[in-house]
């Protein structure tokens, strides 16, 4: 898979789980919020997993390896 279209689906992966971290609490303040328990917060444990993971994903895609480096650069 080209370079680039790794960098763009780590980009969409990140806004698609900000946007489920979000989401559920504009949800909760407009029904109301506060009454029992709900689905809400297993969606939004998960989605800042997701979007830890596709963070650290995205880092990695700018990085690169260290066996490529040239021993002036690694100094």
């Amino acid at each position: 898979m080209k370079r680039s279209t790794v960098r763009t689906l780590t980009k969409i992966g990140m806004v698609g789980s900000m946007a489920v971290l979000v989401l559920p609490q504009f949800h909760q303040r407009s029904s109301g919020g506060g009454r029992g328990r709900s689905r809400g917060p297993d969606w939004h444990t998960l989605a800042g997993l997701a979007l830890v993971g596709f963070s650290v994903w995205h880092y990695n895609c700018y990085q690169p390896p260290v066996w490529t480096l040239d021993r002036s650069e690694q100094r």
